[in-house]
């Protein structure tokens, strides 16, 4: 069973000019059904040979037309939140930005502007998600995993693929995998994605992929300990990493003394998560639990 979506659910794509848009729609339309539709205009279009059964819309309103209820947005840093802004105006459900390095008060306007709407926003800088064999709304691609019992969340799109290959190695399975991005302000937080984990009956156990910076380790640490009932397993990315200097992520950066490495591990194992050392100790983990 899948988290936020399922085979059922409909995409529309926003950001044409960008290759990777490009790219992720031939990937989305070759994967399954679940894209329905781009949000382009004429230019953006031009040269790209559009995949067969996708429908051109104007607007994510009128992108409406084909029931769609998630949008994935491939905007500008600066363009991000006016492209948020209209597919949450046109009450789509789930919003996807993989936009990085969105301005920070724009970045608070969009998350704020998703909470009183009542919608899921995945980032700015996130990586999309996937349900294996479900749906895939992103960068995931379902040959690095396998459909399972495990959920994964992350900040890193590229620590969790490097999880997922390794369990996939070991034969554990993913029910959804979840990037909820780096930058420092971001709409969906970790929290957040365990709460929908924790009510999934098929999510057996759940792998939380953290990095310095920030308090979201944290603040997931304290939800673990009192409001989760399934085992979890940590990875804390950035332990070398000197005070000051970020680790790639926007928000991947510790000030003095908060948002070291140290005080994450400790916060998640008082909350009584096995912290694993490396990414190999993860697999390690799972199998002590018995997780297939």
């Amino acid at each position: 069973m899948a988290i936020l979506a399922d085979r059922h659910s409909r995409i529309l794509v926003q950001g044409l000019h960008n290759p990777l848009a490009r790219f992720q729609c031939v990937e989305m339309a070759r994967h399954g059904p679940n894209l329905v539709g781009i949000v382009a205009d004429e230019e953006e279009v031009h040269g790209f040979a559009i995949p067969e059964a996708l429908t051109i819309f104007d607007s994510f309103r009128a992108g409406r037309a084909c029931n769609a209820d998630i949008a994935l947005i491939f905007a500008e840093p600066l363009e991000a939140k006016q492209h948020i802004f209209a597919a949450l105006e046109a009450q789509m459900r789930i919003v996807v930005c993989f936009s990085d390095g969105v301005p920070y008060w724009d970045a608070i306007e969009a998350c704020e502007h998703a909470n009183r709407l009542g919608a899921i926003l995945l980032g700015p800088g996130s990586s999309g998600f996937l349900s294996p064999g479900m749906i895939k709304a992103g960068f995931y691609v379902e040959e690095i995993t396998l459909p399972g019992k495990v959920g994964v969340v992350a900040k890193s799109g590229s620590s969790s693929y490097a999880v997922m290959a390794e369990m996939k190695s070991a034969g554990i399975g993913v029910s959804t995998v979840v990037a909820i991005g780096g930058d420092s302000v971001r709409g969906t937080s970790f929290v957040d994605v365990l709460k929908h984990f924790e009510t999934d009956v098929e999510t057996k156990a759940v792998v939380l992929l953290g990095e310095v910076g920030g308090d979201e380790e944290e603040l997931a640490a304290a939800f673990i300990a009192t409001g989760m009932s399934k085992p979890v397993v940590a990875f804390v990315s950035g332990k070398s990493m000197p005070k000051g200097v970020s680790l790639g992520h926007a928000g991947a950066i510790t000030r003095d003394g908060k948002g070291d490495y140290r005080t994450k591990v400790s916060h998640l194992q008082k909350a009584g998560v096995l912290v694993a050392g490396n990414i190999g100790g993860i697999v390690h983990a799972l199998k002590t639990l018995g997780v297939r």
